[in-house]
């Protein structure tokens, strides 16, 4: 095989080497955790259970 195939570990080793060398340049954002504000977090949990039950009347309109 020569040193131009494909293979999916060379495609592994690119992409570490592409990703080590754009993290020198690149703000660190992957630890930082987004301050929220309390409304903005219960209107998120009011969302997400709405849609539960959302789901839940759908799922016991279609067994009826």
């Amino acid at each position: 095989m020569n040193a131009y195939a494909i293979s999916y570990p060379s495609l592994q080793r690119r992409l570490i080497a592409r990703r080590r060398a754009r993290a020198l340049f690149l703000p660190r954002t992957t630890q930082q955790v987004r301050r929220t504000s309390l409304p903005g977090e219960i209107g998120r949990a009011v969302l997400g259970l709405a849609g539960i039950v959302a789901w839940a009347a759908v799922v016991l309109l279609l067994a009826a």
